[in-house]
């Protein structure tokens, strides 16, 4: 099959102060628990779960296992995917320099789908600034940007947009969708780019940017 690639706007997001850790900047709690997610999935083949990890630092609260988690996240020492248990992955540092990235799952363009975990990477030579991780797209809500159904996405990994990025959203913690993003101070809405759709309008709380779009991959 031929693959066409087609880039979209690029964005450049930055790290905190703390631990060097590759390329990563983190603090040492944050360190603590990504040693700990490596020997685990290193002994087991799977993830620990957010209790487990609780339990593992004496961290009571799942909120606070949360926070860690999302902060290895934003500084790319991390992948998780929302609605499964033990839904973590630790991102190799040479993965950076070998030009794959991760196709981890599916999103929807049209109605909003379960996320589902993935292990396949892609090979376009297709770099950014910042993690990068691929979707396959279902659904055909995107069509107006040259997004079509089986396509595959290239995602620049963030949790904040700008009013008309194009980013893959979360929806009450579990269901993604791939969208044009606006939000307001209490609400946000989702924009296809197909006049078949109409827009989702949500309040704030129930939106989680999971990333913007920087390209596409299609096959032929």
């Amino acid at each position: 099959m031929d693959c066409c690639l087609y880039r979209l706007s690029c964005r450049d997001w930055g790290v905190g102060g703390g631990v060097r850790e590759g390329d990563w900047m983190i603090t040492p709690r944050q360190k603590q628990i990504l040693d700990y997610l490596t020997r685990y999935i290193g002994a087991n083949g799977y993830a620990p779960t957010m209790k487990e990890i609780g339990k593992q630092f004496k961290l009571s609260s799942p909120a606070s296992v949360h926070h860690i988690l999302s902060g290895l996240e934003r500084q790319g020492a991390i992948r998780r995917v929302p609605n499964i248990s033990r839904g973590i992955e630790i991102i190799e540092t040479e993965q950076a320099d070998n030009g794959e990235i991760p196709l981890i799952g599916t999103v929807a363009a049209g109605q909003p789908i379960t996320a589902i975990l993935n292990h396949e990477t892609l090979s376009p030579k297709f770099r950014g600034k910042g993690r990068l991780f691929a979707l396959r797209v279902r659904g055909d809500s995107m069509i107006g940007e040259q997004i079509r159904d089986g396509d595959c996405i290239i995602v620049e990994s963030c949790q904040t947009a700008n009013n008309g990025d194009m980013v893959v959203a979360l929806i009450d913690g579990g269901d993604a969708t791939v969208k044009r993003f606006y939000a307001t101070e209490n609400q946000v809405r989702l924009e296809p780019s197909n006049p078949r759709y109409r827009a989702t309008l949500l309040s704030a709380d129930r939106v989680a940017v999971q990333g913007v779009v920087t390209g596409v991959i299609r096959r032929y």
